[in-house]
């Protein structure tokens, strides 16, 4: 479990937009912009699957509250770093199936906004804006390329669905002898 609430306090500096120690819904607003921008971009690419139907929304706010803030509401929620961990721990003690199921939803949700093709593969300089873009502190861009060459060489394409399996490994996986590319790349 303290594999787990170490990797939980990695997700959360990358939770927090504006480094001040908390996650709040000023940080909400700073990712929902990355998002968009991440979004745009994707979509003037060349890659013909990402473009979407008009009708297709994504309520940033709603996952925020559902998967990020879990059981607090109101207009102006802050967490610190302690409060989050114990959320995602008490969820995961109560039932880790579930909760893998969860963390599944929920980076799910967050691939389908980008692009609606989970089998879509994704660039080096993709996977590094991605990364950079929900950084902390400094990330080492050597690390960054290292872990695309990982994915790389144990699946020859990386998809937007081996990504997402990464960040539910990276979230609900407790076993540190698994390679773990997400917190490889954060958390070392």
């Amino acid at each position: 479990m303290e594999y787990l609430k170490k990797k939980w306090s990695v997700w959360f500096q990358t939770l927090d937009g504006d480094h001040d120690g908390v996650i709040s819904t000023k940080d909400r607003d700073i990712s929902t912009k990355k998002f968009a921008e991440i979004r745009k971009k994707l979509e003037s690419g060349d890659k013909s699957g990402d473009k979407r139907p008009e009708n297709v929304k994504f309520d940033i706010e709603k996952w925020w509250n559902d998967y990020i803030f879990r059981k607090l509401k109101g207009p102006e929620v802050k967490m610190t770093n302690d409060e989050f961990v114990n959320s995602l721990a008490e969820a995961y003690q109560k039932d880790n199936a579930a909760f893998r199921e969860e963390m599944e939803r929920c980076f799910e949700d967050i691939a389908n906004f980008l692009t609606p093709d989970m089998q879509r593969n994704i660039t080096e300089n993709e996977f590094a804006d991605g990364f950079k873009a929900f950084k902390f502190g400094q990330v080492d861009e050597e690390k960054i390329n290292d872990a695309y060459k990982l994915f790389k060489a144990a699946h020859e394409q990386l998809t937007v669905q081996l990504l997402v399996d990464a960040w539910v490994q990276f979230t609900a996986d407790v076993d540190q002898s698994k390679q773990d590319i997400i917190m490889e790349i954060y958390g070392n």
